[in-house]
């Protein structure tokens, strides 16, 4: 038995030496985390819509372009087009030169002739010319900004400065600016707010609607409508009722001959 004993002895220490170190030096080796799946890149937001520049030579709302137009009126467009916008006018004048409308609530008046805008004015501070000039301003804003070359008249029912070659013309309460006028260059004498009162005289009764005269029924100017049909269209989108027919009718031929 001592014998046996002595062997095992020996054996064991063997063991002990090779194994236990071993599994010691496996136990302290730091653990490895499990691999992980290849991240995704997160999401990234989407760019905000570009907004689409505005065409080529319309006015801002709120920006005033002398020989161009204003408030995003733009001379030479269709009445339609400002009627659409503005909704009904507050009033509307017949006169040897143009027809007037006023959109009062606005402080907008547009000058049509043959439903075409010819000029457009307006009375409201908020619209500038580059935002440094508009109603309110002193008149050595106008001179400091376009000089001397203009001319001195009736502008809306006020004295002012006519400035025919840059198409724009200031209304004058004192020093202080009233009215600002929009229209194309070299056409002053085709407005009837830049006309005395006594040259511009309001047409007869019969006529206080749209004029008609000189359109071709069933085409682009009149929508291709007859006369009688555009001249109702018309006066239904001002005065939001309709006229008979057979008004409509008369008011044509009353038109059409003169009278």
């Amino acid at each position: 038995m001592r014998r046996v004993a002595g062997l095992f002895t020996p054996l064991m220490l063997a063991w002990l030496i090779a194994v236990v170190p071993a599994a010691w030096a496996q136990q302290a080796q730091p653990q490895q985390p499990p691999a992980q799946p290849p991240s995704q890149p997160a999401p990234q937001p989407a760019p905000p819509p570009v907004r689409p520049a505005p065409a080529p030579g319309a006015p801002a709302p709120r920006t005033i372009t002398p020989g161009q137009g204003l408030a995003g009126v733009s001379i030479g467009s269709s009445i339609r087009l400002v009627i659409a916008r503005f909704g009904s006018p507050s009033e509307v004048r017949e006169t040897t030169l143009d027809a007037v409308y006023a959109f009062n609530r606005w402080g907008i008046v547009v000058y049509a002739r043959k439903d075409v805008v010819t000029a457009v004015s307006t009375t409201n501070s908020l619209l500038k010319i580059d935002d440094v000039l508009g109603v309110g301003y002193r008149v050595e804003s106008a001179l400091a900004a376009y000089g001397r070359g203009f001319r001195e008249g009736p502008v809306e029912g006020f004295p002012g400065l006519v400035y025919n070659d840059r198409g724009v013309a200031f209304g004058m309460d004192g020093t202080t600016i009233a009215s600002v006028v929009v229209f194309r260059p070299g056409t002053a004498a085709e407005v009837s707010g830049l006309q005395p009162a006594q040259a511009v005289r309001l047409t007869p009764p019969t006529t206080g609607y749209a004029q008609v005269t000189g359109l071709a029924p069933f085409g682009p100017e009149t929508n291709f409508m007859s006369l009688p049909g555009y001249l109702r269209w018309v006066s239904y989108q001002v005065a939001g009722s309709w006229i008979g027919y057979p008004e409509a009718a008369r008011i044509v031929k009353q038109q059409l001959e003169g009278r």
